[in-house]
């Protein structure tokens, strides 16, 4: 049986649209207000995704979804949002609540992956909190697992963790027990050390990568090169440090990684308008941005834009580049995974530099 998709919005000739282009795909019901779907979520669930309109009667988008993570945590909630109201969906990214946005109006296969993406979520999720009720994670507690052959090294960054109360702590000196651990115990994150004696640290990295993609990789190195670099930085969730490295910088990353909620997508806005969104905020994410066949990633620090990198190119370089991208696809990881500013300008001088390069580029074509 397929899982249940509930559409919630309060104009009945996009609902029957919605139902009329997906119905094939997926078991879709449709209501035109929040309190219908609580009554419904209340009756009928639960339903794997949930997607709602932003602006409605009554109950509005925000409030209505916060009720359906009450209601059914497993769900997977979607808000479509017009381009109007992008500063107001900051709030729902903060909150972390969000699984995707949206822009209207929505191509239905965009509408159609996303759906998706959320059924496989909660299928996870599902999973997980199945893994929870047998016992096999302790309920509230994050497992760590620390792979490193110096045992100053495990004992340090053990203690480190472990003063915060929310983590438990596993250990591994070879990477043998580190795999036959991670097929046993459900692990939360890792941190991995380059050189370890039996198994070298990237060939573990390719094992992990494809045997257990969602977990969180740290790998540790004396020696920070290019390789690593490139192919941790494929990987999403992924990261380096250069020993030697400041503890608490470290244990700072743990926890960002362990609680930074689930990553919200906001799809087909403007690109110079949101990042101006995220510096007003002064917000800390790291963002994920998609049009046609380009990717990059940005990055931000309290608002501050500290990086950018796309293709071979980063620093403000990749900043104009990814600028000037239309159509595109947000995802907002609320974290920064970089610490080192390396572009100087101001974000303003960014847009407005990246906005003259534009104009330049039509000039020379017309």
């Amino acid at each position: 049986m397929l899982e249940k998709i509930l559409f919630v919005d309060d104009d009945a000739n996009i609902l029957a649209a919605y139902k009329r282009n997906l119905r094939k795909e997926f078991n879709i019901a449709t209501v035109t207000s929040g309190e219908e779907g609580l009554a419904l979520l209340h009756k009928d669930g639960p339903f794997a995704v949930v997607l709602s309109d932003l602006r409605m009667p009554g109950l509005d988008g925000f409030d209505f979804l916060s009720k359906v993570k009450d209601l059914s945590p497993d769900s997977i909630c979607i808000m479509l949002t017009g381009h109007a109201e992008l500063q107001a969906s900051l709030r729902a990214v903060n909150e972390g609540y969000i699984f995707r946005f949206l822009t209207k109006p929505c191509k239905v296969n965009i509408l159609s992956k996303a759906i998706n993406s959320g059924l496989e979520q909660y299928l996870r999720n599902v999973e997980r909190r199945k893994a929870e009720g047998q016992g096999r994670r302790s309920t509230g507690s994050k497992k760590i697992l620390i792979v490193d052959d110096d045992p100053e090294i495990l004992s340090l960054l053990s203690h480190s963790v472990k003063a915060h109360k929310d983590f438990d702590v596993v250990t591994a000196d070879t990477g043998i027990v580190a795999v036959k651990l991670l097929r046993q115990i459900k692990i939360d994150l890792l941190v991995l050390d380059r050189e370890i004696p039996d198994i070298d640290g990237l060939e573990l990295f390719d094992t992990i990568t494809r045997e257990f993609p969602d977990i969180p990789v740290m790998m540790m190195t004396w020696c920070l090169d290019e390789n690593i670099l490139e192919k941790v930085n494929r990987q999403a969730g992924y990261r380096c440090f250069e020993k030697p490295f400041h503890m608490d910088d470290f244990t700072e990353t743990v926890v960002e990684e362990l609680y930074s909620g689930p990553k919200g997508v906001i799809d087909g806005i403007s690109i110079p308008a949101f990042l101006q969104m995220i510096e007003m905020e002064e917000k800390t994410c790291t963002l994920n941005i998609k049009s046609a066949q380009d990717s990059g990633t940005m990055y931000f620090l309290k608002g501050c834009l500290m990086d950018a990198e796309t293709g071979n190119l980063t620093g403000q370089d990749a900043a104009f580049r990814i600028i000037n991208w239309v159509k595109a696809a947000i995802e907002i990881e609320n974290m920064c995974r970089r610490r080192e500013k390396m572009i100087r300008p101001s974000l303003m001088q960014i847009l407005m530099e990246a906005a003259k390069m534009k104009d330049d580029m039509y000039d020379t074509k017309k």
